[in-house]
């Protein structure tokens, strides 16, 4: 325990410097790009803007970044040289297409392309040499407006996310045959290469869709405009009853509360002509762990929005611990209620993990040192504390699952929904995250998870709820998904564990849902064998005896 603490205050420290030294290196780029702003001669200008080269140079900065980075200013460079010279007054120079150039233009058009030049040039020093989310924090420290950093910060992210979408789709057309070698495609190439970017825009668009419901699931940019949550006394009414921040280690329910977690009653929801749910009515209780399954198109992922506060039902009510997630109740409920979306890109956008992981917190109106110790707690469940200063960028898909849940578990939710949290997953990971839901539903946590893994359903959960054609087809205990007639409706398959039975004599029955399970009824089986097979043998020697009396 003393070994991890000085681990991570010798981590902490080589932040902060690492900080330091980005700060400092900030400051310094804008202190030589005002003094390059300020310069009037084109000799000092082009002086300054070979300085800056030698030093991008000697910083181990390759020519060939370098001259990428400067084709960048080809169009604002183009703008000056062509539009200053024949704009400005003064003692004319050449005549071109009937426009005259002046000398003064010309000189400004100088003046501005090398400025624009040695802006590049410390620009490209910065991106070179500083790590972007911790140029941003940078930025931060040095007194810039919070929602400018906030904007940028989302702008960076997304983009880096639309830079990956688009690398795996030329990455999926080149193997079946796209060539987009050299400048001079053939017509059949530009129709493919417009065709992938209006793909790319509608992936983007939903994208961006995506990354808003994830925000607002999560309080939202209220920040402290929220009505603030304590962990002081409570007399135990009002809208923050039995709040999670009043529940032990993560949150242990009061079991005398016999509201149900969640009621679903009659719910319907349409999209414009289309009913994505119909008349669906449900119960979980407080503490269930319940998964909830159905093929693609079935209304899952519509349904959790509802259960979120996301979107309302066009007909019928969601009641979330007795009380109504109608329009007026939803904001107020939503912080009893975490959802973890599927694609955690979708969900995880802020500079380093442990930002992320204060962004629900800070939008409850918490104190600074309580959401650190929301972070730390949170953070500590997914085993996750010593990644805390890094960039989500720098983490693996199981390891951005597991900030993802941290960041829903920060906000100590009673109620968590997880979307098809085992997708893309290797099946390290997978027994990892299982582990990690045990120990979250072991704090009283209700769970809800939404599924196509069949498997999985059948050893984790307590009870199952199937859709199908956004209707509930059938609710209740695992044993549905030993059901033949049942899964095939629901267009789902019979548990593997289970599928060896139902070929062996007498096993039809068996319902094996953990590898331990099946063990133990192969083990029966096994002895039950020995045993017939026994029986028979003594039932052969007493024919024989018998036999051999009446020769006699």
């Amino acid at each position: 325990m003393h070994s991890h603490m000085e681990m991570e205050r010798d981590g902490s420290k080589a932040t902060r410097s690492t900080l330091r030294q980005a700060k400092r290196r900030l400051l310094t780029v804008f202190g030589l790009l005002v003094v390059a702003v300020l310069l009037r001669h084109p000799a000092a200008l082009l002086g300054a803007a070979g300085c800056f080269l030698f030093g991008l140079l000697w910083a181990g900065v390759s020519l060939r970044i370098i001259m990428k980075r400067l084709l960048l200013i080809i169009p604002f460079g183009l703008g000056a040289v062509v539009l200053l010279p024949f704009h400005t007054a003064g003692e004319p120079v050449f005549t071109l297409l009937g426009q005259t150039a002046s000398a003064e233009g010309i000189r400004q058009a100088e003046l501005i392309l090398l400025k624009i030049v040695c802006a590049n040039l410390l620009i490209t020093y910065l991106s070179a040499t500083t790590p972007q989310f911790l140029l941003i924090k940078s930025l931060r420290a040095v007194g810039i407006p919070a929602v400018l950093i906030e904007i940028i910060s989302l702008m960076l992210r997304y983009f880096y996310l639309l830079k990956a979408e688009a690398q795996s789709m030329v990455k999926a057309q080149r193997s079946r045959g796209l060539v987009l070698d050299g400048w001079l495609w053939s017509r059949r190439t530009y129709k493919r290469f417009g065709e992938l970017l209006g793909v790319l825009f509608l992936r983007s668009q939903g994208r961006s869709e995506r990354i808003y419901r994830s925000i607002m699931a999560r309080g939202g940019f209220a920040g402290h405009d929220a009505a603030p949550i304590t962990n002081g006394p409570n007399d135990g009414s009002g809208p923050h009853k039995h709040h999670a921040s009043e529940r032990g280690r993560l949150g242990m329910l009061e079991r005398g509360d016999m509201e149900a977690a969640i009621e679903v009653l009659g719910v319907s929801y349409r999209y414009g002509a289309i009913e994505a749910l119909h008349n669906v009515s449900f119960r979980i209780e407080q503490g269930d762990k319940v998964a909830l399954m159905g093929p693609n198109g079935a209304g899952k992922s519509t349904l959790i929005s509802l259960l979120s506060g996301l979107e309302q039902p066009s007909e019928g009510s969601v009641r979330l611990l007795g009380e109504s997630l109608a329009e007026g109740g939803a904001k107020r409920l939503r912080s009893r209620l975490g959802v973890v979306f599927q694609d955690p890109d979708d969900q995880i956008f802020s500079t380093t993990v442990e930002e992320d992981v204060a962004f629900g917190p800070g939008n409850m109106g918490l104190t600074d040192e309580q959401i650190r110790h929301r972070v730390e707690k949170a953070l500590g469940a997914v085993h996750m504390l010593e990644y805390r200063h890094r960039s989500p960028f720098e983490l693996s898909y199981g390891q951005k699952r597991r900030v993802a849940i941290a960041g829903v578990l920060a906000m100590e939710p009673d109620i968590i929904v997880l979307d098809e949290p085992m997708a893309f997953l290797d099946p390290k990971s997978r027994d990892d995250l299982q582990g990690l839901l045990e120990a979250m539903h072991e704090t009283g946590i209700t769970l809800i998870v939404a599924t196509h893994d069949v498997d999985f359903a059948a050893e984790w959960a307590q009870r199952v709820l199937l859709l199908k054609d956004g209707g509930l087809l059938a609710e209740g205990t695992t044993d549905l998904l030993f059901d033949d007639s049942l899964l095939s409706k629901a267009d789902l398959h019979l548990p593997r564990l289970a599928r060896p039975f139902r070929v062996l004599q007498g096993a039809g029955g068996l319902k094996p849902k953990t590898v331990l399970e099946a063990a133990q009824h192969i083990w029966k089986l096994m002895v039950r064998s020995e045993q017939q097979v026994q029986h028979n043998a003594g039932d052969k020697r007493d024919l024989q005896v018998s036999q051999q009396d009446k020769s006699k």
